[in-house]
């Protein structure tokens, strides 16, 4: 008897061994939620039912989702969001959930919760995008094997709630929000984990602001890989997030039944590949709630195959949104580290050499040593500086003489792109330029060198001859433009053609109309900080054209009419 004892106690230990010598992997549960005016409501939209005690709804929201990681937009108040940490996450004796810091700015605010069994929040920033701020978390996974191993495994994530509504000037602000963020995710470590999450409010994946996301060398990733024209599309059915309702008005959300697929969480490649630690695990991508039967109905209408009652009617009254979440799989570090992490300074102005990247170790026996590659002339210093854009790799040694490696990619703002159209002279000093510029960081000072030393981005009253502007933006960034203004002979084309336009000022749409045919595509707006505006411009009969001018903003743009670098300028209102 002792001896088959022995033998399963030498066989038990062997096992554990075996076990011990491979990765150990943890489960991280991400899930995202708009939670509609949380936690007061609203009931200023008319014939609106406020929701009473929705800290309660919510808790049961959130027991079955059961996440590691909890963000939320439509939070109201920092009181909304205590009360979704000791009421809705922290109960029934459960005391593992911290909160981020909460940061009020006006009334739909981001939150971000995390299992501290799990998780710790090393850091978190802000991209201040218009309407609202996106806003960013750094969190780590609480390896057990740390003080072994010295490494950890990051995680990015991102909460939005990017502008809302269709047409032109609301897509155009989504894409303008996306641009930055990209911008924003440029600038942190190539090996980065990210999670970007919110309620997008996009109706289509071919929106320039979805398509922001999913384009580039950093381009995020689909989890579920579902392009379309997602709005009013029962063909995606089964991933729609909005409306829960139908008819009944709960604190101000929208009705119409399950048809949009606004709320979504995409990732970066790394997560999908696994690349560093992190990896997303197949088919766990989940719009809860949706069973594929509610297309334009609401979550109580009829039974639901997939979810249990009391989840749906929690849903139901909880929000017009359906959470969504997804499972990544960490996989701990087994090789020794230093958890290196980096901060980076991006290059002030495309083209110079000014950049800097320094790198932090966390673990580890200071002081440290350090090493940076040929890229960055093997300087030996934590932080290094003289840097252009581009990749940069540094080898840190700690006083044990543990080495761990890093790379890192310093950024630089784009370059200006600029087109410069012109009024020819009439032989009396009538000339016209005006440059229309992207790049670099807005606004934008001008600075001709006419005798006016005129400041705007048209120059008024340019004799025939040779011009240059010296552009300055927000950064302090400055390039030379330089033009021509020809004299009377280039008035010929131009005299042949008249270009009125009316009303002025004008609400929603402005019309020309030419004396000859012309194509829209010769038609540009720019604003009075010479920045090109998008408009819909069509042929509505002959030598007759509409300018769509919904997606502008009031105030005072030109219109002009381009041909061969000669422009017909007009100053028109936007009202």
């Amino acid at each position: 008897m002792s001896y088959l004892c022995s033998m399963k106690y030498t066989l038990i230990l062997s096992l554990l061994l075996v076990f011990n010598s491979f990765a150990q992997t943890d489960t991280i549960s991400i899930a995202s939620y708009n939670v509609l005016n949380f936690p007061e409501g609203r009931d200023d939209c008319g014939g609106n039912t406020v929701v009473p005690n929705r800290q309660d709804t919510l808790r049961k929201v959130l027991q079955y989702l059961s996440p590691d990681i909890f963000v939320a937009c439509e939070v109201q108040t920092a009181a909304g969001a205590n009360s979704i940490l000791a009421n809705s996450l922290n109960v029934f004796g459960a005391n593992n959930f911290a909160m981020a810091n909460f940061i009020e700015d006006g009334s739909l605010n981001n939150s971000m919760y995390y299992n501290t069994n799990k998780l710790t929040l090393k850091s978190q920033d802000r991209i201040e995008t218009t309407p609202r701020a996106i806003d960013h978390y750094v969190l780590y996974a609480n390896d057990p094997n740390l003080g072994v191993y010295y490494d950890t495994t990051f995680i990015e994530v991102y909460m939005c709630h990017l502008k809302a509504g269709s047409g032109g000037s609301n897509e155009e602000t989504r894409a303008d929000q996306t641009e930055m963020l990209m911008d924003y995710i440029a600038t942190r470590p190539l090996s980065s984990n990210h999670f970007f999450c919110g309620d997008l409010n996009v109706y289509s994946s071919s929106e320039n602001g979805y398509q922001n996301l999913l384009s580039g060398p950093l381009a995020l990733v689909d989890p579920i890989s579902s392009p379309g024209n997602w709005n009013n599309n029962s063909s995606f059915s089964g991933i729609h997030t909005q409306s829960t309702r139908t008819s009944l008005n709960y604190d101000c959300g929208s009705k119409g039944g399950l048809d949009d697929r606004f709320d979504q969480i995409l990732v970066s490649q790394n997560v999908m590949s696994g690349a560093d630690s992190l990896r997303y695990l197949n088919n766990s991508y989940d719009a809860v709630g949706n069973d594929g039967n509610h297309f334009n109905s609401n979550l109580l209408s009829g039974s639901n195959s997939q979810y249990p009652d009391s989840v749906v009617n929690a849903l139901y009254y909880m929000s017009d949104h359906l959470p969504v979440v997804l499972k990544a799989v960490v996989t701990y570090p087994t090789s020794n580290g230093l958890a290196l992490y980096p901060e980076v300074q991006s290059v002030s102005c495309h083209g110079e050499a000014d950049g800097q990247a320094t790198i932090v170790a966390n673990m580890g026996q200071p002081p440290y040593s350090y090493l940076w590659d040929n890229n960055a002339n093997n300087q030996t210093t934590a932080t290094a500086t003289g840097l252009v854009s581009g990749t940069y790799c540094v080898q840190v040694t700690d006083d044990l003489g543990q080495v761990d490696n890093y790379c890192v990619f310093v950024p630089q703002p784009d370059a200006f792109e600029f087109s410069i159209f012109r009024q020819p002279d009439n032989g009396t000093c009538t000339g016209q330029a005006s440059i229309v510029l992207s790049g670099g960081q807005e606004p934008y000072n001008y600075s001709w060198n006419d005798p006016d030393n005129q400041t705007g981005p048209t120059a008024f009253d340019l004799c025939q001859g040779d011009y240059e502007v010296t552009v300055t933006d927000d950064a302090g960034c400055t390039e030379m433009f330089s033009t021509t203004i020809d004299g009377p002979a280039s008035l010929q084309l131009l005299e042949e053609l008249s270009f009125n336009i009316f009303p002025n000022p004008a609400k929603s749409q402005l019309n020309i109309k030419t004396t000859r045919s012309i194509e829209p595509s010769e038609i540009q707006i720019s604003n009075m900080m010479g920045q090109k505006c998008h408009a819909v411009i069509e042929n509505v009969g002959e030598n007759k054209y509409s300018v769509n001018l919904n997606k502008l903003n009031k105030g005072y743009y030109f219109i002009q009419y381009v041909t061969d670098g000669d422009v017909i300028s007009k100053r028109f209102v936007k009202i």
